[in-house]
Order: C-alpha cells, then sequence, then structure tokens
C-alpha cells in the first residue's frame, strides 16, 4: 500500500489542503508575472514566480481531480442523508455504501450509524 491509501479517511481533507495551497501558489505567482515584474522593486523575483507557477499548476493537475472527486462523493453521502423517505434511502443506500466506504474515516462512521438509526442496518 501506499502512502495515499494509508491516508483512508484524511483524502478528503488532504487534497483540499493541496489544491488551496496549489491554487494559491499559482494565483500569487500569476499576479507576479502579470502585474508588478516590470516594477523595478520585484523584476528579482521574477525567476521564482516562474518556478512557482509552474510548481503551482503541476500541484493542481495532481490534487485538484482527486478533491473534486471525493468533495463529490461528500456532497451526495450529505444529500442521501437528507433524504427522509425510506424507500428513496433504500434506493440510494448502495450509492451511499460506496461513498462512504471511499470516503471513510469518519463519513463512513457516521454513514453506519444514520443506517442504523434509520434501521436499515443491523448493529
Amino acid at each position: 500500500m501506499g502512502w495515499w491509501d494509508n491516508q483512508h479517511g484524511n483524502q478528503l481533507k488532504i487534497s483540499g489542503i493541496a489544491t488551496f495551497v496549489s491554487s494559491s501558489l499559482t494565483v500569487m505567482s500569476a499576479m507576479q508575472l502579470m502585474f508588478l515584474q516590470d516594477k523595478s522593486d520585484f523584476q528579482e523575483y521574477t525567476p521564482a514566480s516562474i518556478v512557482l507557477i509552474v510548481i503551482g499548476v503541476i500541484g493542481l493537475a495532481v490534487s485538484a481531480p482527486a478533491f473534486l472527486n471525493l468533495n463529490a462523493r461528500a456532497k451526495s453521502l450529505g444529500a442521501i442523508m437528507s433524504l427522509k423517505s425510506t424507500s428513496e434511502l433504500r434506493k440510494q443506500k448502495a450509492n451511499g455504501d460506496e461513498a462512504a466506504r471511499i470516503l471513510g474515516g469518519r463519513y463512513e462512521e457516521s454513514w453506519n450509524s444514520f443506517l442504523q438509526e434509520k434501521g436499515l442496518k443491523k448493529r
């Protein structure tokens, strides 16, 4: 198992932080390159900005898809848990099981306790 697999349950948080940091790095570097590189006080930062924007874009390419996928699963799990109809819950139970299994951690615990509360899962 790799490092990412060992972080089961924390993957949404980690990918969210990595996406935020990468997008911030990309935006700040782009601001430097677009607006500040012509100012004499900031010309020395241009090479570093080029390197940092490349690192930021690579970070976004790696972290953003994982974050978007996991975030969509968390939102769908929340939407399923907000359903009032037991028949609709039974229809969506497989989707909720999959989302909770992939998200792991507290999402899986809250999903299992929700199912027990609704009588859809035995203790």
